[in-house]
C-alpha cells in the first residue's frame, strides 16, 4: 500500500509501493483537508489543493483531480463507446467516483451498470465530489451495484455492448486479479458479438501495465492502445487500451467517428474524433 506523507501539513506526497525504488515522488500543495477515513478495503483522503483543485486518494494513490479528471474519464470511455455502432448496455467495473458513469451517459445507452466493491467510495464521492459525478447516480438508466466485479460478471453472457474497467492500477493488490486471463475471458463471455472492452492500465511505461496489456491482446482478437497525459499522474503518459471481439479498431475512420459524435450530440472537453485517432499514434521506439 502506498502512503501519503504530509510535510508541514502543506504537501501531500504520493508514496511508493513496498520494494519500489523512490526514483520519482509527486507532491501536491494542500489548501485544506476535506475528508480522511477508512473503508473495509482502503483508506480514503480528499484534499483541496493549490494547483489541481480537489484531489481524491485511495491508499495514498492519486485517483483524480478535478482539474484534469475529464482527460482521464473521457479517454477511458469514449474511444470504446465511439467504436461501437450502437451501445445500449454498458458495464463499468469500479469507478465509484462516478466520472466514467457520467461520460457513458452522454451516449444513448439504455442501461449503465456501475459495479463497485467499496460502497464508501460512492458515498464519499456523492458528498465531496459533486462536480465529478453530477447527476450520474440519479439518472434512471444507472444501475448501481455494490459487489465484487469478478463475481458479478460471471452471471452474464452475451449481454453487454461495452465493458469498462475503471480500477486501480494493475500493480495494486485489489486490481491485480482484474487483469488476469481468467477474468478477461469472463469479460469476453459477457460481451455481445460486437462488444468492446476498455481499461486503464496506469503509466504507459509501467511494467505491470505492460503485462496487463499483453494479456488483453492474448484474449481479444482486436486491440488498440490510446494514451493521454493526465497532469495529476505526472510521471508519464497514461494508457487506455481498447479491445474488441469483432470490430477491427484500427480500421475506424475519422468520418465514422465524426458522424457518431455529431449524431449522439456528445460534448467533451478533451476527447474528439481527431484526438481519438491521434492518441493511438506512437513513436517507433515504443514498439
Amino acid at each position: 500500500m502506498r502512503k501519503i506523507s504530509i510535510l508541514k501539513k502543506t504537501w501531500a506526497i504520493e508514496g511508493c509501493l513496498p520494494g519500489e525504488k523512490e526514483v520519482f515522488l509527486a507532491g501536491f500543495a494542500i489548501k485544506k483537508k476535506i475528508y480522511t477515513g477508512k473503508s473495509k478495503y482502503q483508506s480514503i483522503d480528499i484534499f483541496d489543493t493549490q494547483g489541481y483543485g480537489r484531489m481524491f486518494f485511495l491508499d495514498g494513490l492519486v485517483q483524480l483531480s478535478t482539474k484534469d479528471e475529464a482527460v482521464y474519464h473521457e479517454m477511458l470511455v469514449h474511444p470504446a463507446l465511439m467504436n461501437h455502432p450502437s451501445p445500449k448496455r454498458v458495464l463499468i467495473i469500479g469507478g465509484g467516483d462516478g466520472g466514467a458513469l457520467r461520460e457513458v451517459l452522454k451516449h444513448p445507452v439504455k442501461e449503465a451498470f456501475l459495479v463497485e466493491i467499496d460502497e464508501k467510495v460512492i458515498q464519499v464521492a456523492k458528498k465531496y465530489l459533486p462536480t465529478l459525478c453530477r447527476s450520474a447516480f440519479q439518472d434512471k438508466r444507472s444501475k448501481i451495484v455494490v459487489t465484487d466485479g469478478i463475481e458479478f460478471i460471471l452471471k452474464y453472457k452475451n449481454y453487454f455492448d461495452c465493458i469498462i474497467l475503471d480500477s486501480n492500477d494493475p500493480d495494486g493488490i485489489m486490481a491485480a486479479k482484474l487483469f488476469e486471463e481468467k477474468f478477461l475471458r469472463a469479460v469476453k463471455n459477457a460481451l455481445t458479438k460486437d462488444g468492446i472492452f476498455s481499461a486503464q492500465t496506469g503509466y504507459i511505461s509501467d511494467t505491470f501495465g505492460m503485462k496487463a496489456r499483453i494479456v488483453m491482446k492474448k484474449v481479444f482478437p482486436f486491440y488498440e492502445l490510446h494514451r493521454a497525459f493526465v497532469g495529476s499522474f505526472p510521471r508519464d503518459e497514461h494508457s487506455f487500451p481498447v479491445a474488441s471481439l469483432k470490430v477491427n479498431l484500427k480500421n475506424i475512420t475519422k468520418t465514422v467517428l465524426e458522424k457518431r459524435y455529431k449524431q449522439r450530440k456528445i460534448s467533451t472537453l478533451y476527447y474528439s474524433p481527431a484526438m481519438h485517432l491521434a492518441s493511438s499514434v506512437f513513436p517507433p521506439s515504443f514498439k
